[in-house]
């Protein structure tokens, strides 16, 4: 499974995870956060993006649904006013666009805002499953002490009733679209003549 972390940390301990993905504001990781007022900002800032790389948007619900029906956004990212309604979630899944579940916020928020929280992520956990949503699961940590190791950030979820298996699916799937040579799509592989024979 990989984390994707919003900064880039000097030190990173074996936490379990397979990789790291460094999701940033500049283009210096393996991902781009895009963060948007509003949809004819995101589609400017999408026009600016050149590299090869996962993209992830940040922004209000009309912005989130914007990013679902980009080609160029692979991720929306998770964060502690996001706003996903039933609609944006169904064109996520006809679009291939993942949602992230993110563990920080979680850690930054305490008492009502909390449990508002952990309403809101049940309720999205039960959409993600009923319409096949592609999404991820990860500590989404902003700095070395919003860390946590796979096995807690994967038991979090799945009290909340997201299956696992799939995150890890798809998150692996999600990487390999940018960083495997040999991935084409789902099912299809270049393989060379050596590994044939």
């Amino acid at each position: 499974m990989y984390d994707f972390l919003r900064f880039l940390p000097r030190y990173l301990p074996d936490l379990g995870f397979k990789s790291y993905v460094f999701m940033l504001e500049k283009p210096e990781g393996c991902g781009i956060i895009i963060k948007a007022d509003s949809p004819e900002d995101l589609r400017k800032k999408l026009r600016n993006v050149r590299r090869k790389a996962i993209v992830g948007v940040v922004g209000s619900e009309a912005v989130c649904r914007e990013a679902v029906m980009r080609r160029r956004v692979d991720l929306i990212l998770d964060w502690e006013e996001r706003e996903l309604d039933y609609a944006t979630l169904k064109l996520a899944a006809e679009k291939d666009v993942a949602i992230e579940l993110g563990l920080s916020k979680f850690l930054r928020t305490e008492g009502y805002k909390r449990m508002h929280l952990f309403d809101k992520l049940r309720q999205e956990i039960m959409i993600i499953k009923k319409l096949e949503v592609p999404f991820i699961v990860t500590t989404a940590a902003e700095n070395q002490y919003e860390l946590r190791t796979r096995k807690q950030v994967e038991s979090f979820f799945k009290f909340f009733g997201a299956e696992i298996t799939k995150a890890r699916y798809y998150a692996e799937r999600l990487v390999r679209r940018y960083f495997d040579d040999k991935y084409i799509m789902d099912g299809f592989e270049v393989e060379s003549l050596l590994d044939s024979e």
